[in-house]
């Protein structure tokens, strides 16, 4: 009986696939393909580094949640998802704005990055990665403040300047600012320790720089069904809803976009 030589590796007729203790080389994917008889196998895509960390944290993210809140959790996603998203209309704000905000906006695509709890430091914060990576953004949805007017709260001058910041940091864009919606202390105690008078300011704030930056402004209503005193029902989001649009879509004759 005859035994086949093993071939070897300084023949050059084939690569050397194993790998030596201490001494690991990197091994050329397509090279070994060929080897063992698999040359017609496609050759695996180059992916850009930055994509291959992305898809990674995605893959994590399942597996940690449990150790992280809520409010992080959802901030996390809306970070990642930002790295794939084309939608002209980017909306910022907290767990109102969650709640409600719409899919589409004047016929165009929403991206929701709002976060439960968010205050408007927060939204100062996010918003150079968001108006760097959604560059394709038109039109931003700023929809924040009740979480400002919480005992311990910041002063209105220093609420006024980061609101004017973070408007400024997304200059260029068709700008929407929403007035913070009132509580209703009759279905919850929790309400009644909300500043009004810090959201009263607030929202006289918001129109004042909506006409020093020719945004729209969606006014606050009287008052909103809710289903605790602050959180919008289904009803109360379609509400939210409607007069969001009211306000972007409006053409300057009248009309709607």
């Amino acid at each position: 009986m005859h035994t086949r030589e093993p071939t070897s590796a300084a023949s050059g007729s084939q690569p050397d696939l194993r790998l030596g203790g201490a001494r690991r080389r990197s091994i050329d994917l397509e090279a070994a393909c060929r080897a063992i008889g698999l040359a017609a196998v496609r050759p695996l895509p180059r992916l850009p580094l930055w994509w291959l960390a992305v898809a990674a944290v995605a893959l994590a993210v399942p597996v940690a949640t449990h150790d992280i809140s809520l409010r992080d959790r959802v901030r996390l996603e809306a970070k990642i998802r930002s790295n794939f998203a084309h939608a002209p209309v980017l909306m910022v704000g907290d767990s109102i704005t969650y709640q409600a905000a719409p899919t589409q906006l004047c016929g165009e695509t929403v991206f929701n990055a709002a976060v439960p709890g968010d205050r408007i430091a927060d939204l100062l914060g996010d918003a150079p990665d968001y108006s760097a990576r959604l560059a394709e953004t038109r039109r931003v949805v700023v929809a924040v403040g009740v979480n400002d007017a919480w005992p311990r709260h910041k002063d209105l001058e220093s609420w006024i300047a980061d609101y004017r910041a973070l408007v400024s940091l997304y200059a260029g864009r068709d700008l929407v600012l929403v007035e913070i919606n009132p509580a209703d202390p009759r279905l919850s105690r929790m309400m009644r320790k909300l500043d009004t008078g810090f959201i009263a300011g607030a929202n006289a704030a918001i129109r004042q720089i909506a006409a020093e930056t020719q945004a729209r402004v969606v006014p606050a209503p009287p008052e909103v069904l809710t289903s605790d005193g602050l959180h919008p029902t289904p009803a109360g989001a379609a509400q939210w809803r409607d007069r969001l649009s009211a306000a972007a879509c409006a053409m300057p004759g009248g009309g709607r976009a």
